[in-house]
């Protein structure tokens, strides 16, 4: 209970300090998000047009999605369906713990990857659609005494394997989410392991990079997820870890990584398996690519319009314009409803 307390209370703020940060044409005029009772939630409404249902699709999701859903999907889906729009954010492992003890009780769970979603099987969920990917990067702090090494990184001028022997610089301030409930935690962290064998770098890299027990979450580098990319932001921070989609929608300045190592290549998926870390309760997990996934809670009738919506050709492009790269959705599990269904060849 103390873990989502403090759970609870990081993202308290989060997606207000994040609604001011994003993509430009979409502009900063409506206002933050107000953290109310539930702490990283927000709503949006729409009008119901004759013979639509009213109702609430609540929706949690991954942080990293807090732009995109509460400033972009949201607000679309309500002005289609004529349904009220509500996000919760949080880290995806977090979030499935909440709604296994029925902390929380959303409509709609959408993670990063699906080994998020099927420890809900079967008593929440029986199945869930991944439809989208993104991939791990490096973003800095552009005015950071460290920001001409990371420039010239970003730039090519030199190789991205002097990047593994800055992050080890004492003193330089590095963020990164918690591998225990995060998928970004972890990514972070299978890309080191990736990077470490690929170019041979010495075997404490890793560990000299992360500076503390690689499962730790109380390392001073851990920020809750929807604040890391602001705290950057601020010049608290020389780099962190980020999405490339993040990093687009917030404009923030980063270092695109090889394929090999940055976890977004379907293709590298056996050799991203070879990374791995042992978190809380000695579950060992795998890097694997970094998908989008999504399911409904409970068979929840509003949540099902809300993922329809999400895999029409309307919902998908909105995330192509938010930085990812969309697959063909594909169904893992069984018992997914006929609408749902009907997306999976746009």
């Amino acid at each position: 209970m103390l873990h989502l307390m403090k759970i609870r209370v990081a993202r308290m703020g989060a997606l207000a300090a994040m609604s001011c940060l994003g993509i430009a044409a979409a502009g900063c005029g409506s206002s933050p998000v107000s953290p109310g009772s539930a702490a990283s939630s927000s709503t949006h409404g729409g009008s119901p047009a004759a013979g639509q249902a009213s109702g609430t699709a609540g929706v949690a999701y991954a942080a990293s999605l807090a732009y995109l859903n509460e400033k972009i999907v949201g607000p679309a889906f309500a002005t289609a369906s004529g349904l009220n729009y509500s996000g919760t954010a949080g880290p995806s492992g977090a979030l499935e713990s909440e709604i296994a003890s029925k902390a929380i009780t959303p409509d709609v769970f959408e993670a990063i990857g699906g080994d998020s979603i099927t420890p809900l099987f079967p008593k929440f969920t029986s199945w869930y659609v991944q439809y989208a990917t993104t991939s791990i990067v490096l973003a800095y702090n552009p005015r950071g005494k460290h920001a001409s090494q990371f420039k010239a990184i970003a730039s090519g001028a030199k190789p991205i394997t002097d990047l593994f022997a800055l992050l080890e610089t004492p003193g330089l301030r590095l963020g990164r989410t918690d591998p225990n409930t995060d998928p970004q935690g972890r990514a972070f962290i299978y890309m080191l392991e990736l990077a470490q064998m690929k170019y041979h770098l010495p075997s404490d890299t890793v560990t000299k990079i992360i500076g503390s027990p690689i499962a730790s979450a109380n390392s001073a580098q851990i920020f809750a997820e929807a604040s890391l990319e602001s705290t950057l932001q601020s010049g608290q921070l020389d780099a962190a870890s980020a999405y490339l989609s993040q990093a687009r929608q917030l404009h923030l300045s980063y270092i695109t990584l090889p394929s090999a190592i940055n976890l977004g290549d379907a293709a590298d998926a056996t050799a991203y398996h070879k990374a791995s870390i042992t978190i809380t309760g000695n579950a060992t997990k795998y890097g694997s690519p970094l998908t989008i996934d999504i399911t409904v809670i409970s068979g929840s009738p509003t949540g099902t319009k809300f993922v329809a919506y999400v895999l029409s050709p309307a919902g998908r492009a909105l995330h192509q314009q938010g930085g990812y790269t969309l697959l063909k959705p594909t169904l893992t599990g069984s018992g997914a409803p006929a609408s749902v269904l009907s997306e999976l060849g746009s």
